[in-house]
């Protein structure tokens, strides 16, 4: 009797898991590691979490539909500002994201509506300060 439990038991489980259809987000194991070190560091701030919409969880099966986004204003273009000296050496600051067709300007990931970025006096890799967001990026 207890055998045969145990098998039904792990047959119900075994099928459950086989039908689920809800797919886990894999992200890189260094972001895992980041938001590690960022709730150690910065424990009364939470992270931004990917929720899917009813909509995006009602229409699993059908084809992706592409949405619009905004483009930035192509008269806001703002000249980027070059960052203080980090006290602590390398910061971990992310890339800008280049205009297409555009050399040299740039969008920036902390407001890519709002505008483009002029980096053409800065070098690749160089921290530059958004003039949107005050925030610190890398020149592409």
């Amino acid at each position: 009797m207890h055998r045969r439990l145990t098998r039904l038991i792990t047959a119900f489980w075994l099928v459950a898991f086989l039908t689920t259809s809800e797919v886990a987000d894999a992200r890189s194991f260094l972001d895992f590691l980041k938001a590690v070190g960022n709730s150690i560091a910065h424990p009364q701030k939470k992270s931004p979490t990917p929720t899917k919409t009813t909509k995006e969880t009602s229409n699993k099966d059908a084809s992706p539909t592409p949405t619009p986004t905004a483009t930035p204003d192509l008269q806001n273009v703002r000249i980027g500002l070059a960052a203080p000296e980090s006290k602590s050496g390398k910061r971990d600051v992310p890339y800008a994201i280049p205009v297409p067709g555009k050399p040299g300007f740039v969008t920036s990931p902390f407001a890519p509506e709002a505008g483009y970025v002029d980096v053409r006096k800065f070098p690749p890799g160089t921290e530059v300060k958004d003039p949107f967001s005050g925030k610190i990026f890398r020149a592409p």
